[in-house]
Order: structure tokens, then sequence, then C-alpha cells
């Protein structure tokens, strides 16, 4: 692959996992911005900061790894964001969420590819 496209994929994968980032920040401050039906109370919110506790810092990771290190063990922590990620969109797809699903999925299939060029 040319050394454009592979930093262009790169920079692609640092910015889905920015968004994740941001996604899980904004979940944690304000639930009711992503999950619109209902989502109040103290146990939502609970669950929320959980989720972004978790999220930040794989998304972070993520971000980063593919400039950082090349070989196995970074390639697993990517395969791991994507599989967290394709969790992520079949929840979407199961709320009738096109922005979580169309986002998740493509952070997705650029964290899988990601993985297999630093592998």
């Amino acid at each position: 692959m040319k050394d454009e496209t592979v930093i262009i994929l790169f920079v692609l994968n640092a910015v889905l996992a920015a968004g994740g980032v941001l996604s899980a920040v904004l979940a944690a401050l304000r639930p009711s911005a992503l999950a619109p039906e209902g989502a109040e109370g103290a146990g939502v919110l609970f669950y929320a900061r959980m989720y972004a506790a978790k999220a930040v810092p794989l998304c972070l990771l993520a971000a980063v790894i593919p400039f950082l290190a090349t070989g196995v063990v970074p390639g697993l922590c990517l395969l791991g964001a994507a599989l967290s990620q394709a969790v992520d969109a079949a929840i979407g797809l199961g709320r009738r969420d096109p922005r979580q699903a169309v986002g998740s999925a493509a952070a997705t299939v650029v964290h899988t590819l990601v993985a297999v060029l630093i592998w």
C-alpha cells in the first residue's frame, strides 16, 4: 500500500476514534443528547459515565497507537477497539439509530484495516 494511503488511513482512524471520545464524553455529561427516549435519572447518568470511563481510554489508545507502534500487541489493541465499535454498531441498528450504527460501523472497518496494516 502506498505511504499516502497509509497516512490517510491512520488519520481517518484517529478522527473516528476522536469521534468516539466526543460521543462518550457527551453521553457522560448529557445522556439525553444521545438517548432521547427518556434518558434521565441517576441510573442512566451512572451507566453513561461507566461507558465513558471505558470508551475514552480505548478510543484514545486506538487513535494514537498506529503512530507509535507496530506489531501484534498494537494490532490486537486496534482489533479490540474494532470489536467494541462493532457492538456499538449492532446496538445502534437495534435502536434504529443511523448515527450510531453508521459511525460505529465506519470505525469498525477503519480500525480493522489499520490493525492489519500495523500487524
